[in-house]
């Protein structure tokens, strides 16, 4: 039974792999991520990082921003686990002024000559104008995505589809901006 699962996650990490491959920004979400149930998202993270292990793989827990009452704290912290994995795979750590974790992003794409997957968890209220600060970021970032390096690619996982999210004054992130999938 336990290699039918992990046979399964095996398969549905490398279908969501090409899927981020070809459409670089990617919503999944499952009901199975419930903040109630850590060891199974553990579990789906851990074969997601094993899968991307030959590129830089950055895990952002949404969560670290939860005391933030800025954007630029926001930016700092988004730029520490960033410096933190880049330091951990012998990499120089990143040396950028920003005022928003869309203008890191942005200003970070530019100079970027090898492959990136950002994967910003676990979205799972979508009342919290916390969570809504983040995704709103993350849209003023995809709003210009032609103008992002090719070898940034975004993971957001949620617990339902962020499209359900209301970004106001922002538009909300849908098919435009990412591409579903249902885990």
């Amino acid at each position: 039974m336990a290699k039918q699962v992990l046979a399964k996650l095996e398969s549905t990490i490398n279908q969501l792999k090409k899927i981020v491959v070809g459409k670089r920004f990617v919503n999944c979400y499952s009901r199975e991520f419930p903040l109630e149930k850590q060891e199974e998202l553990e579990q789906f993270l851990s074969k997601l990082k094993e899968a991307y292990k030959d590129i830089i793989y950055v895990d952002i827990d949404i969560q670290e921003f939860a005391s933030c009452i800025n954007e630029e704290q926001e930016v700092t912290i988004l730029l520490e686990l960033i410096s933190g994995e880049l330091t951990g795979k012998g990499l120089s750590r990143i040396h950028l002024q920003a005022i928003s974790i869309a203008n890191a992003l942005f200003s970070w794409s530019k100079g970027m000559d090898q492959q990136v997957l950002l994967v910003f968890r676990l979205f799972h209220d979508l009342y919290s104008e916390k969570e809504k600060n983040i995704l709103r970021s993350l849209r003023k970032t995809l709003r210009n995505s032609d103008q992002l390096s090719s070898y940034l690619g975004i993971l957001i996982l949620s617990n339902r589809n962020v499209s359900k999210w209301e970004l106001y004054p922002e538009s909300n992130l849908d098919e435009r901006h990412l591409t579903f999938y249902e885990l």
